[in-house]
């Protein structure tokens, strides 16, 4: 009587992995097998493949599962008016003189829209040492993959100046990924990456079933940075609802806060948080000098041939002392408590962390920086800002920011494809 077979084991030892993922935009390079740079072992290849799509919204359709569409919906209703239902083609005419459409609108009450969306289905195929991380850590599979996909992608970027194509992040701008593993030999173990990456172009199986070779990865997937969010309190309703009606332009520094905000939240690009915040003190500094200058006798384009000409007033290590003495001598003359900046702790915490770890992300290329170090960038930025901007009311910015930034935190956040 023979034994019961055995179902097959999933791999382990070395061998390839190939991911299979969406990335939201289209290549101009033809459909192919391209060999690339792996930080890990030295080489790789990317496979993409130009797709087209449709993304679409629409108003009165929920998602399937336990929802708040039933509630909101209701909430709503009072504050309704009709819709007509119409809809609508949008064509785009290419360079070759055609038509394709790109477009669908839909105008009624459960109206929104479909639009064509280009995307490229990217395989990424590396060497692992032991294909039984696969079933242990698909957070590793999914960044050794996107590590080589975005040297990919930015070369290419570069090489084209294609605006439309940005990195990809492993854990925004992707909704799925599959993944194969194909084993090596005894005697492809013996051989070297490039040696073992050129056996590909005979043919090889790859194992696809899931547990035994296959997986899938799901995104992380919060409500925080999506649906109904927290209403503020009434008494701030009411200070918004007067502040609405003021003539208000924002600042490009506050702007600059903001964009800080979207790049550590939204984009995950940490490096670029950091570049914000500082740049936006530096900004907030100019500004103030500039109109401290003014207050102090000089007209306004006075004021701006100076901070522009003077080699006094070149860069913000020089700016910074002469809004000090320039303070100093405002409030000397109007009678006002002067608290200085420069030399102060906070502006030790400015120089070091914020304007200190832009010049490494700017000058030394440095982009390894985490969540909490972009967050407390931009919590610094905010401080210096407001301790800066205070110290002349006249001159201050009618709305002031809040120091704190307990209200953010990292999350998962939705899907940016």
């Amino acid at each position: 009587m023979s034994a019961p077979s055995q179902p097959p084991a999933a791999p382990r030892g070395p061998g390839f992995i190939t991911v299979i993922l969406d990335i939201p935009f289209s290549l101009s390079i033809p459909n192919d097998c391209y060999t690339v740079f792996d930080p890990v072992k030295g080489i790789a290849i990317v496979q993409p493949t130009m797709k087209e799509g449709a993304r679409s919204f629409f108003r009165d359709t929920p998602i399937i599962g336990p929802t708040s569409f039933s509630d909101l919906k209701l909430k709503a209703r009072d504050f309704e008016r009709p819709r007509v239902e119409h809809s609508y083609v949008v064509t785009s005419r290419l360079t070759d003189g055609s038509q394709k459409a790109t477009l669908n609108i839909h105008s009624g009450a459960g109206g929104g829209f479909a639009e064509t969306k280009y995307f490229s289905e990217a395989q990424i195929t590396f060497l692992e040492d032991d294909l039984s991380v696969l079933a242990q850590n698909n957070g590793y599979i999914l960044q050794r993959a996107t590590n080589i996909l975005n040297r990919f992608l930015d070369k290419y970027r570069l090489f084209t100046e294609d605006y439309r194509v940005g990195r990809v992040s492993s854990d925004r701008n992707f909704y799925f990924a599959t993944c194969h593993t194909s084993p090596l030999t005894a005697e492809e173990q013996a051989l070297s990456p490039a040696q073992v990456f050129a056996t590909l172009s005979n043919g090889r199986t790859f194992m696809s079933e899931l547990g035994l070779g296959g997986a899938n990865i799901l995104p992380h997937h919060t409500l925080e940075h999506l649906g109904p969010r927290g209403q503020i309190d009434n008494h701030a309703l009411r200070t918004l609802g007067q502040f609405l009606q003021t003539d208000y332009e924002m600042s490009l520094s506050y702007d600059l806060i903001m964009e800080a905000y979207r790049s550590l939240q939204l984009d995950r690009n940490y490096k670029l948080t950091i570049v914000h915040a500082a740049t936006a003190v530096e900004v907030h500094v100019l500004h103030l000098l500039h109109g401290v200058l003014v207050a102090l006798g000089a007209t306004a384009a006075d004021a701006w041939t100076t901070l522009e000409s003077d080699p006094e007033y070149e860069g913000v290590t020089k700016r910074l002392k002469r809004l000090e003495s320039h303070t100093k001598s405002y409030c000397e003359e109007n009678s006002l408590t002067y608290v200085p900046f420069v030399g102060g702790a906070l502006y030790e915490r400015w120089r070091t962390i914020v304007a200190g770890k832009r010049n490494r992300a700017v000058h030394a290329g440095v982009a390894g920086f985490t969540w909490n170090e972009a967050a407390e960038a931009i919590a610094i930025a905010k401080e210096s800002i407001i301790f800066i901007d205070q110290r002349v009311p006249a001159l201050s910015n009618y709305f002031r920011l809040s120091p704190d930034v307990r209200g953010i935190r990292e999350g998962a956040g939705g899907i940016l494809f």
